[in-house]
């Protein structure tokens, strides 16, 4: 099991913005900085995050998540490990297949069936983890062939960054188990597209961390799960504000959740995913998630910063 550990992503395009962010979320005692890496209205992560590095001295710096099909593995390889040097052995490495249909056809990339992604994530992960090394790479895998190409410059973390890969489904995290440092375990996808509700309780979390012990075996101990934290709503009434919040979740527009299943208040009060209360009573809610899934590192959303921040305190201290 991991270090106990909060992390923050933001979206925000503006240098002033960002260098306000990255020294408030320092001081307030967050440990990651991470940016995920969408063709919509983001900096760039990679120059983004060396810039982060010289504005910090302790936080950690990671890409939540790069997307694979953006990114030739040698090219990112090089990147990385150059973003590991500048920030003196801070960087997390968070790769995935994408998602975001529109992304890739706006761009004119093609958006392939997932198992094709997949496919192409993995052979990916060779080739990068190969690229951390001191050798020469020569690697021929069904989407990538590399013939003696020198990995550098060389990372300062050996024998590459901590590597955080993840998903919804068994067979991602079968995978992920068996190759990542940090396993995130988000909810999965429905087959005509959104995420499923029914990914949102406590009881899918604990089946999922479920199949990633049973992957991992002997390595389990040494890997760190992470979640991503998408509410924290401060309130001293946790079950009326459940009810808010279920009500006005179903109006999302987009179809990005389907409710394939009914959830009652009950199950939105435990789910890791969220946390309703007094800053106390939030502070006891990752407790118990942290105690009964193992999950020991969290990311929380931009607008999450500030609200989360004294509860933050509470489990720091």
């Amino acid at each position: 099991m991991g270090e106990l550990r909060f992390g923050v992503g933001i979206y925000g395009t503006a240098r002033d913005d960002l260098v306000a962010t990255v020294r408030r979320t320092e001081s307030l005692g967050y440990d990651t900085f991470l940016l995920p890496d969408h063709l919509f209205t983001q900096l760039s992560p990679i120059p983004t995050l060396a810039t982060v590095a010289e504005l910090t001295d302790t936080m950690r710096i990671g890409t939540w998540v790069l997307c694979n099909d953006f990114h030739h593995p040698v090219i990112v390889a090089r990147e990385l490990a150059t973003l590991d040097a500048l920030s003196q052995g801070r960087l997390d490495i968070g790769l995935g297949a994408g998602y975001i249909r529109l992304e890739f056809d706006n761009a004119g990339i093609a958006f392939d069936p997932g198992p094709e992604r997949l496919r192409r994530l993995q052979d990916s992960v060779v080739v990068i983890k190969a690229m951390f090394g001191d050798d020469p790479v020569t690697v021929d895998t069904p989407s990538y062939q590399v013939r003696n190409q020198i990995g550098f410059p060389h990372a300062v973390q050996r024998p590459h960054p901590p590597l955080l890969l993840g998903g919804g489904g068994r067979t991602m995290l079968t995978w992920a188990a068996g190759e990542a440092d940090i396993v995130s375990i988000v909810p999965s996808a429905a087959p005509g597209g959104g995420l499923r509700i029914s990914d949102f309780t406590i009881e899918a979390l604990r089946r999922k961390v479920g199949w990633v012990r049973d992957a991992a075996g002997e390595r389990f101990d040494d890997l760190t799960i992470n979640i991503g934290v998408w509410e924290v709503i401060v309130t001293d009434d946790r079950r009326g504000a459940a009810q808010e919040w279920l009500r006005k979740f179903r109006r999302i527009p987009g179809g990005l959740w389907v409710f394939d299943e009914e959830l009652t208040e009950d199950d939105i009060l435990a789910s890791p995913y969220l946390a309703f209360g007094t800053h106390e009573q939030i502070a006891d809610h990752f407790r118990e998630v942290i105690a009964t899934t193992g999950v020991t590192y969290f990311t929380l959303f931009p607008h999450l910063i500030e609200t989360f921040a004294p509860s933050l305190e509470l489990l720091n201290s």
